[in-house]
């Protein structure tokens, strides 16, 4: 049981990340480089951090644990591949706001692959979310005025596409069993590069490297960006965070991961100047308030079954 102070010390620590977690769209806005090539720099930085500090604080990476769950281990790595993958791509095609708030998708997503893969039976209250939430995707999507074809569409599909590979990335983590999250993560940052590292290429072959043609001045901001997203955004912050969550409850977890999406959509609006219209924020807040809804109103059988 911890104690109040210690309790405090916690949240305020995952409030912080969770800020941090927040700036990840506009940090990836000045990386000049395909989505796929930002993914293999972060994972390829967050897995060599992840080694050295496990290796500094005199801990050891458990070979067998990571053999006993190769599989699992692999396919997690290649969802967290193309979730991060589609989240820049959605931030590159449309906008920050528009990509964090349909990746913010992801709790119903969850839901839904969990009651196909459980046999859990959708109740009336999951029902009413998948509906207000689809309805915000499209407000947010803006195709009522722009049509299937806009790049706002885009966005928005590769953003539900991320959520879905999250989604599946903890359905997945379920499975796994005696292996550290350390060794987790490290495996799974790992593969996700090797992945992307592939598909740049041999597939896309459009390359790990930056243009020859963009400024020194461009260069200089996207290496800085690449070793802040990689090392502090994912290596740093990925400790502190399951360091945290491992210490919270759940209930509190959930509250504070809406300042994530809070923050991107602010600095979206302030330092990007991104805007919304109308449509677009009312679909907002319906894909909020379906998240809310899902997360926060439940049965006590809902609770015991989710625990």
């Amino acid at each position: 049981m911890l104690k109040r102070q210690e309790e405090q010390n916690y949240k305020i620590k995952l409030s912080f990340i969770y800020i941090i977690f927040g700036t990840i769209g506009v940090v990836t806005h000045f990386i000049p480089l395909n989505s796929a090539a930002i993914v293999f720099y972060r994972a390829i930085l967050g897995s060599a951090f992840l080694i050295v500090s496990t290796l500094i604080s005199g801990d050891s990476i458990s070979l067998k644990s990571i053999v006993d769950n190769l599989l699992i281990l692999i396919c997690t790595g290649f969802f967290m591949g193309l979730n991060w993958a589609l989240q820049f791509e959605a931030f590159n095609v449309s906008s920050v706001a528009i990509g964090t708030v349909c990746y913010n998708t992801m709790p119903i997503f969850l839901v839904i692959i969990a009651s196909f893969i459980f046999k859990e039976k959708l109740n009336l209250k999951t029902i009413l979310c998948i509906i207000l939430a689809s309805i915000g995707v499209v407000f947010v999507s803006n195709v009522i005025y722009t049509g299937i074809s806009s790049k706002e569409v885009l966005g928005c599909i590769y953003g539900t596409l991320g959520a879905i590979f999250y989604a599946l990335i903890l359905i997945f983590n379920r499975y796994l069993s005696n292996i550290s999250t350390k060794d987790k993560v490290i495996f799974q940052f790992m593969f996700s590069a090797i992945i992307m590292f592939v598909y740049t290429t041999f597939v896309a072959k459009n390359g790990l490297l930056f243009d020859k043609d963009i400024s020194t001045k461009e260069l200089f901001i996207g290496i800085v960006c690449i070793v802040l997203l990689g090392i502090f955004h994912t290596g740093f912050c990925y400790v502190h965070y399951f360091d945290a969550v491992s210490n919270l409850k759940a209930s509190i977890v959930a509250i504070l991961t809406y300042i994530d999406p809070v923050v991107a959509l602010l600095l979206s609006y302030f330092v990007l100047k991104e805007k919304m219209n109308t449509i677009q924020i009312i679909g907002v807040i319906l894909i909020f308030a379906s998240t809310i809804i899902n997360e926060f109103i439940k049965s006590p059988k809902e609770d015991q079954e989710l625990a």
